[in-house]
């Protein structure tokens, strides 16, 4: 994540990248020069059965399009529709941060100021989670012993009753929406903490585009992972 967001800044700084009429992403050409200097590239053509897809957007490309939120809410990146890409007076100070400050930052920008439904492309959850949802959340996981394997399901079943958290106006105990919030959890909690490190997964599948399936059996808290979630409660309190 740190890496990944690092490689963004220095992109968007050095060379000339002018955001898409329509919404002010990447174009393609950026997005394949910028991802292939990832820790770990992600794939811009793969196969759906015997259907060779090309991705059209940056939008297609979760690890890119993420950190790209992430910049924008941070205040680090400025991209305007059909404008060049800069980097905001912050977006240089962090490329000078060290490691551990750049990744409280952005744990920290996820955790309290980005909306994390964006991590769900569907609609039966609503348009915001509830008051609560953040806070049961980092009360779970901060109950963890760290590297104790966790079983999934039992673990986003009781966040999803704490928080209050439904699926449109269906009871949740529906076993599509009881599936669909459990994979909403997977997305909102489990994957972006995976990418901080702070998470390790057992038994999960992952999409070509970098998405996740539903497939999580486990995870684990790693000692990484106990430090930061430790700091987040801290700025949260």
């Amino acid at each position: 994540m740190r890496r990944n967001m690092v490689t963004l800044l220095v992109y968007a700084r050095d060379t000339r990248v002018v955001g898409t009429s329509s919404t002010g992403n990447m174009p393609l050409k950026a997005v394949g020069e910028v991802t292939a200097r990832f820790v770990a590239p992600p794939k811009l053509t793969y196969k759906i059965g015997t259907h060779v897809h090309t991705v059209r957007s940056e939008a297609e490309v979760w690890p890119l399009h993420f950190l790209h939120i992430l910049a924008d809410v941070g205040g680090l990146l400025l991209a305007k529709p059909a404008r060049r890409w800069r980097l905001r007076r912050d977006g240089q100070r962090f490329l000078d941060w060290s490691p551990l400050s750049q990744v409280l930052f952005l744990l920290a920008t996820w955790w309290h100021d980005v909306n994390w439904l964006v991590t769900c492309p569907w609609e039966g959850i609503g348009e915001y989670l509830p008051r609560s949802f953040r806070g049961v959340a980092l009360a779970r996981l901060r109950s963890l012993a760290v590297e104790e394997s966790i079983p999934f399901e039992g673990f986003a079943d009781a966040v999803v009753e704490e928080a209050g958290l439904t699926w449109g106006s269906e009871n949740s105990e529906n076993k599509y929406a009881a599936d669909m919030l459990r994979l909403s959890i997977s997305r909102m909690l489990v994957d972006v903490l995976a990418d901080f490190r702070a998470v390790g997964r057992e038994g999960r599948d992952v999409a070509p585009d970098g998405s996740s399936l539903s497939g999580l059996i486990a995870f684990n808290i790693t000692p990484f992972g106990k430090v930061l979630l430790d700091a987040v409660a801290m700025m949260s309190g």
